[in-house]
């Protein structure tokens, strides 16, 4: 019953005995306090390699012997190498340094950063890095969803460890509000919006996209009172819309002429649409060239 008990005292003894080391190689400096012979180097002779993170190195007597030979030195007669066991130096991130790290990723002004959990396993001492690609955003970017943000931790300026941390990231800004419902398909006026501060989950990509336009755009679909506006609810209006009247030109080389007719399609300046002559009864393409205006040219 006391078996393991006394087992993880003994591994504890164990783990206490060993040196450790802060970089990718073992020096002279390391262990001279274990090996007293080794003060007779340079300290920052090179001894080996260190082993990784987490992981023992045990240098026996036969291999710590070899070592002084190689460097000219010898043990007093009689007395035997020490054996030495050997780790890298870790510790656990802190709250402070993960959120700098973090804060110095996103780069905007007036972020609001909540750090809820992050990576506390022991590790080496390096730098952590976090990169806005990295950053999950969270269902609808609703910026009280806690999300994960992945990271590393860059040590001996070649390996990597991977870190996270469990976030909630908000900064102030504007939207557009429907103040009242606006019909699928209407051309939506400046008394129906409302231009709102909330917080919002930050858009972390480069944009060049123009500032929302919203007056004169047609509501693409039925917007309720008091939801949010975005681009994709929007439209463009339409320079001829079905059932409309439109003005005709007719081009035939010299010869021009003017009628109305009424649009069987809808289009934007540039599209070919489908127009009805009332008089003659008949159907005929025409190329929309401006707000209720078409033409017609040769054989088109």
């Amino acid at each position: 019953m006391r078996l393991v008990p006394i087992l993880a005292v003994v591994a504890g003894l164990a783990r206490a005995d060993c040196i450790a080391v802060p970089a990718n190689n073992i020096l002279a400096r390391d262990l001279s306090g274990a090996v007293p012979l080794f003060q007779a180097l340079d300290p920052e002779t090179i001894i080996g390699f260190a082993p990784f993170p987490g992981i023992e190195r045990a240098l026996s007597s036969h291999d710590l012997f070899l070592t002084a030979r190689r460097f000219g030195l010898a043990f007093p007669a009689g007395e035997l190498a020490p054996s030495v066991c050997v780790e890298r130096i870790v510790r656990h991130l802190s709250m402070e340094e993960v959120r700098a790290a973090l804060l110095s990723a996103l780069d905007i002004a007036a972020v609001r950063l909540e750090v809820l959990e992050f990576s506390n396993q022991p590790l080496p001492p390096g730098r952590l890095e976090f990169q806005r690609t990295s950053l999950n955003r969270p269902p609808g970017n609703n910026p009280q969803t806690p999300v994960i943000w992945q990271g590393r931790l860059i040590y001996d300026d070649q390996h990597r460890l991977a870190v996270w941390a469990k976030v909630r990231i908000s900064v102030p800004g504007e939207i557009f509000l429907a103040k009242e419902s606006i019909p699928k398909g209407s051309v939506i006026g400046a008394e129906q919006i409302a231009l709102t501060r909330v917080e919002q989950f930050p858009l972390l990509a480069p944009s060049s996209a123009a500032p929302l336009v919203i007056v004169g755009k047609v509501a693409r679909r039925t917007l309720q009172a008091g939801q949010p506006i975005v681009a994709a609810a929007l439209d463009d209006p339409k320079d001829v819309t079905v059932g409309e009247i439109v003005h005709v030109q007719v081009i035939d080389g010299a010869a021009s002429i003017r009628l109305d007719a009424i649009a069987q399609s809808s289009g934007q300046k540039g599209e070919i649409i489908v127009v009805h002559n009332p008089s003659s009864g008949k159907n005929f393409r025409a190329l929309i060239e401006g707000r209720q205006q078409v033409v017609v040219r040769g054989t088109q």
